[in-house]
């Protein structure tokens, strides 16, 4: 089956499934949270991305569901995630038990996704998850899948395979650091930030490391909102290690890549930095982020299949910058969908 008819296929099977679970007939409207760190960039890409979709929705008329055709209302819930699990517990209840939203999109952090997905099963309503990267909020299915088929993920990969991507740009660097530097073996520092869906790919990273014949010089684990990394930069850079490996996805990310800019720390950071995707990411660290590579989903000028680009145009003559991924609620109902990572669950 070629892209266009899975995409298609997958967008039916989604309408199908809001058609046979959507359960207030009478009412008007579908009424869909969305559930984020709304004073970050990751949560202020998951309600860009649903409002476009949610306008070109009823644009259209809306989505048919029986023989009426209803419009999409959404729901604003900021989850502070980043800092506060049980205020993501919180904004998930309030959505589902105060607002009596039909559907949920959303969620970045994995500990508060988690959390978040539970109480969605406890009220049987679909979660479409925009954000979290942890393998096991999929394979719970595999352990309870009755009470976990309301669960879907749509972005990003999970972590084996955001690891897998991300050591193949860290072998291509290393490559070249040691044939232009003349090392015999590169060393390279690992910087996580202090979250569960880092844990695996730093497990990854010391074993991936030496196999490509480089070397671990250490780990270091900032605060994910931290906003001074000085101490662990200067431990990195006694190190002498000319590769950074990060594995951030938060904040962190814009103070990490200025400090040591400002410390002229003579390193190429690859891996992944959210921040870094942002077209702010310049001004944000004052032009310190220069030797930043980062994996990222959109980039101007590079569109990966038909329908990225009429999206990203659309997205930036609104916005006025390129979406981060999780922006890709857009995707989760609109005419451009995707696949989830997972099957459809019985009515």
């Amino acid at each position: 089956m070629d892209r266009r008819r899975m995409l298609m296929t997958a967008l039916v099977a989604f309408f199908l499934v809001m058609t046979i679970s959507f359960p207030a007939l009478g009412a008007n409207t579908i009424k869909i949270g969305v559930i984020g760190p709304m004073q970050f960039v990751q949560g202020k890409g998951h309600w860009n991305g649903a409002t476009m979709a949610a306008e070109e929705v009823n644009a259209r008329g809306g989505v048919k569901v029986g023989n009426k055709k209803m419009k999409i209302e959404l729901v604003k819930a900021d989850s502070n995630e980043f800092l506060n699990v049980t205020d993501a517990t919180n904004a998930m209840e309030m959505l589902l038990s105060r607002d009596k939203v039909d559907f949920v999109v959303g969620g970045f952090r994995s500990e508060a996704v988690f959390a978040m997905q539970d109480i969605a099963m406890d009220y049987k309503k679909i979660f479409i998850g925009c954000g979290a990267s942890h393998s096991k909020l999929c394979l719970r299915l595999a352990e309870d899948y009755d009470r976990y088929k309301y669960w879907f993920r749509l972005t990003p990969f999970n972590e084996k395979f955001l690891g897998r991507t991300s050591f193949i740009h860290l072998a291509t660097v290393g490559t070249i650091l040691k044939k232009s530097l003349n090392i015999p073996k590169v060393k390279v520092a690992i910087v996580a930030e202090k979250a569960m869906w880092v844990e695996p790919m730093i497990a990854a990273a010391k074993g991936f490391i030496p196999k490509v014949g480089m070397e671990v010089a250490g780990v270091w684990q900032p605060s994910a909102a931290a906003t001074d990394v000085s101490a662990e930069l200067s431990a990195i850079q006694r190190t002498e290690a000319p590769l950074i490996f990060t594995i951030i996805s938060a904040s962190v990310g814009i103070p990490f890549a200025k400090q040591a800019g400002e410390l002229k720390i003579p390193a190429v950071q690859v891996g992944i930095n959210v921040e870094a995707q942002k077209d702010g990411f310049w001004e944000a660290t004052q032009g310190m982020g220069n030797y930043v590579m980062t994996l990222n989903t959109y980039a101007r000028g590079v569109y990966p299949n038909e329908t990225s680009k009429p999206f990203m145009d659309q997205y930036i003559k609104r916005f006025g910058e390129t979406p981060t991924y999780t922006a890709d609620t857009y995707i989760t109902w609109s005419r451009s969908s995707s696949r989830p990572e997972r099957s459809m669950p019985t009515s």
